[in-house]
């Protein structure tokens, strides 16, 4: 039997609330209510299109946490959360999911242009290519793929930005639809606007803001970040260029903050490595290091990355995926 606050003794209620502070019974609260939430099956988590992933995210994503994926540049990060937002969208449909998509280096209507690439076989260069002209047949199958994301409810934003307005818009959105969750992606996390002098300020000021949604608004947040050049060090060579939390660019603060962090590598398609992982084919391998989960499993999720058509799909049994 649920007790109410007036069955509470007096001296085990909340002394501090003002202070933001909640009492060990509200915690206990809140933690079997979570529990029993995923034994009904109510509980709040958003899967994405990929199993392994799932199952080591604890069924997908979920509110109030951050999720970080990293890599160097042209690994493949970008690519990867386009179709992984794409995707959560259209395994979500009907609940009151709702896509803020600040993208900082690319407009929206080239997210959308890569998101249509794969369903076409074609890559970018060739759907807009002017001395090759499309075949009609591929411009329908364009046409078909993207149009199938119409009315989806996805917002681009392209114009550096702080977290303060960041916040307010978030706050805004969230009066005007209560019922739903905001899914923050941050394409990438270090051209978000501020006034802090040094680079690892501003992403403490990133990360702290994003922590802030997420206790406030329960929000899902994603971040992309760079690793930094320490993984391409000589003496690196020796464990073949395999990603660390120490790589990661402020891990100070986004990998302490963090619920998730997911590193990107791609040993053969960037530095020739075939033999990193025996029971993988090197050729096509985008190898998704999760080296933070603070609630579910560690390890590496193979993946097959044909990266010119911005086509990922997780690999079954040490082989290319169809």
């Amino acid at each position: 039997m649920k007790m109410t606050e007036k069955q509470v003794p007096k001296e085990l209620q909340d002394p501090f609330k003002e202070s933001g502070f909640k009492s060990i019974n509200k915690a206990i609260s809140a933690s079997l209510h979570q529990v029993q939430d995923g034994i009904k099956g109510i509980r709040r988590v958003f899967p994405t299109k990929w199993a392994r992933l799932n199952r080591n995210l604890l069924g997908g994503l979920q509110p109030g946490k951050m999720y970080v994926i990293a890599g160097r540049p042209g690994v493949g990060k970008s690519a990867f959360s386009n179709q992984l937002i794409f995707d959560l969208l259209d395994n979500n449909k009907h609940k009151n999911l709702l896509i803020l998509y600040w993208s900082f280096e690319m407009p929206g209507h080239q997210q959308i242009m890569r998101a249509g690439a794969k369903g076409t076989g074609k890559e970018v260069s060739e759907l807009l290519s002017v001395e090759q002209k499309l075949e009609e047949d591929a411009y329908q199958a364009f046409k078909k793929e993207v149009l199938k994301y119409a009315n989806y409810p996805i917002y681009f934003n392209n114009i550096p930005r702080n977290m303060e307005f960041v916040k307010n818009a978030n706050v805004e959105i969230t009066n005007k639809k209560p019922d739903h969750t905001i899914v923050n992606v941050f394409d990438h996390s270090r051209l978000i606007l501020s006034d802090k002098e040094h680079e690892l300020q501003k992403l403490n000021e990133v990360s702290k803001g994003c922590m802030w949604l997420q206790a406030k608004m329960g929000t899902i947040n994603i971040l992309l970040s760079q690793l930094n050049r320490n993984i391409e060090q000589e003496h690196r060579a020796k464990a073949q260029y395999q990603p660390l939390l120490t790589d990661l660019f402020g891990g100070d603060s986004i990998g302490q903050d963090a619920h998730v962090v997911m590193m990107l590598q791609r040993p053969f398609d960037l530095y020739g490595i075939t033999d990193l992982y025996c029971d993988e084919e090197p050729e096509g391998l985008l190898a998704v290091h999760i080296e933070k989960n603070r609630d579910g499993m560690l390890g590496m999720i193979p993946y097959e990355a044909e990266l010119s058509t911005f086509t990922i799909n997780e690999r079954k049994n040490g082989n290319k995926s169809k």
